[in-house]
């Protein structure tokens, strides 16, 4: 079985629309049978020497693929590869079974087209939209919102920047502001900061602005459009 026409446009589009805070798209898609294989591409930059900003962004990806998967009413099923044979591969996900959608699941998948909001609104109403296990949206203040994760290895960062795209498409689909904070993650000595005055139990791995304007220079780029061979 592989995805009709329509499900493979929508999955390609989807993930083309997914945010890239890097200087260029980290992340290619290949779609075969009911699967699709994310990889991470191109090179990491001296700026960005360990991949964050690039593995955050394959994570934004992830999370559009994951419900284009949802919209089309199969259920989403995600493996973080740990063979060393196929280094390059970050996620597969394969529809495993029908499943209609959730209410909440085509919210967040209409919010994918729509702009950024610009509305006020607090921090502490947007973790519903997390799906993502060993992650976790945790408000720390009203406007101040942080992505912590279990562990701190490849896959965790790539959850992570499922978990924070989950968090840019709840703000959006109820008109409130989320502006992601990347790349202060590339300072150890700003998460090692913050997780003390928080004793946060877990690795920050970004921060966003709710319902107020971040720092100039964090937000992201555009996406283009994903390959897919099916």
């Amino acid at each position: 079985m592989r995805w009709n026409p329509a499900e493979a446009a929508e999955i390609v589009e989807a993930a083309g629309k997914a945010p890239v805070y890097s200087a260029d798209r980290p992340w290619a898609l290949e779609l075969h049978g009911r699967s699709v294989y994310l990889f991470e591409a191109g090179q990491r930059s001296e700026h960005d020497p360990l991949g964050f900003d690039r593995l955050l962004s394959c994570g934004a990806a992830l999370e559009h693929v994951v419900l284009a998967i949802r919209h089309a009413g199969w259920h989403p099923h995600v493996v973080f590869p740990t063979d060393q044979a196929s280094p390059g591969v970050l996620a597969v996900v394969r529809a495993d079974r029908r499943q209609p959608p959730e209410p909440q699941d085509l919210d967040l998948h209409r919010a994918i087209r729509l702009a950024d909001a610009s509305g006020t609104g607090g921090a502490r109403g947007l973790g519903w939209a997390n799906h993502w296990a060993g992650t976790e949206l945790r408000a720390l203040t009203d406007h101040e919102l942080v992505v912590i994760t279990t562990g701190d290895r490849r896959p965790d960062h790539v959850r992570g920047g499922a978990a924070l795209q989950a968090a840019v498409l709840a703000g959006r689909t109820a008109g409130v502001a989320v502006r992601p904070v990347v790349h202060l993650v590339h300072r150890q000595e700003w998460r090692a900061g913050l997780i003390e005055r928080h004793e946060l139990a877990g690795f920050p791995q970004a921060v966003a602005i709710v319902g107020a304007k971040g720092p100039a220079g964090t937000g992201p780029t555009a996406a283009s459009a994903g390959r897919s061979d099916s």
